[in-house]
């Protein structure tokens, strides 16, 4: 009798098993993000920028296939939240977001300033100082809702770049922008900015999905860890000319 359980144990073990490989491999997994130079953009048609060099190491340690969107991150974060095998990335985490996605954290790691127009020049020793004036973040934005959680005057837009354009045309005072993409945008524009105030280290995350199978999500974050461990992801941000 105890054969023959053992047996059968081991069938469903072996069962079991073949279940997790094909939650591991099965179908694509259909990601989204927000163009965000150069984190992520879509040029000569195809995606490309630190983040799609992050993902595609990822999924290629992985053993699993990706499909990527380019969608406003505050329709990502909804679709994601309602459709299986999908999820939107980078998300800063939150009280609020926790429970309402599986988490992969941290695909990049960023830092933020406050920019004002270069002829321009705010006393900005704390980020208190920064309370008297108009702030320009993006929808969806982790660093917009810290803000307007802060109580300061934050104006929101579907895209950074559009906050960049707003700057110049005095619609808004200061605009918080991750330094790296800062930098690109103000330079693709002949312009050269430097941060007002630099207040803020954020790690963005990849949201999936509450449905996603658990084997798929454990093995991609033990992938990103390994990342950092053997100093991958060390030199891809040295590459972009930042350091981690």
């Amino acid at each position: 009798m105890f054969g023959v359980n053992r047996h059968w144990a081991t069938r469903l073990i072996a069962a079991c098993g073949l279940l997790s490989c094909f939650a591991v491999h099965g179908a694509d997994i259909e990601l989204y993000t927000y163009e965000v130079a150069p984190f992520a953009v879509y040029e000569n048609g195809k995606p490309s920028g630190l983040l799609i060099e992050v993902l595609d190491e990822l999924f290629k340690r992985s053993d699993l296939s990706y499909q990527i969107q380019f969608v406003p991150l505050k329709r990502a974060m909804i679709t994601v939240q309602r459709q299986a095998h999908k999820c939107v990335l980078p998300v800063a985490r939150s009280q609020e977001r926790e429970v309402q996605f599986q988490w992969i954290s941290p695909v990049l790691i960023t830092r933020f300033g406050l920019y004002s127009k270069p002829e321009q020049s705010f006393p900005l020793t704390t980020l208190i100082d920064a309370k008297p004036y108009r702030i320009g973040s993006f929808l969806g934005s982790g660093i917009g809702e810290y803000l307007a959680n802060l109580g300061f005057t934050v104006e929101l837009s579907s895209t950074t770049q559009q906050n960049f354009a707003k700057l110049n045309r005095d619609r808004i005072d200061l605009w918080a922008a991750e330094l790296i993409s800062a930098k690109h945008i103000a330079q693709a524009n002949g312009v050269s900015l430097e941060p007002q105030l630099v207040f803020y280290t954020a790690l963005g995350a990849m949201a999936c999905n509450q449905n996603m199978p658990q084997a798929q999500i454990q093995l991609l974050q033990t992938q990103l860890n390994m990342m950092y461990q053997d100093g991958f992801m060390g030199r891809l941000y040295h590459s972009y000319g930042v350091d981690i």
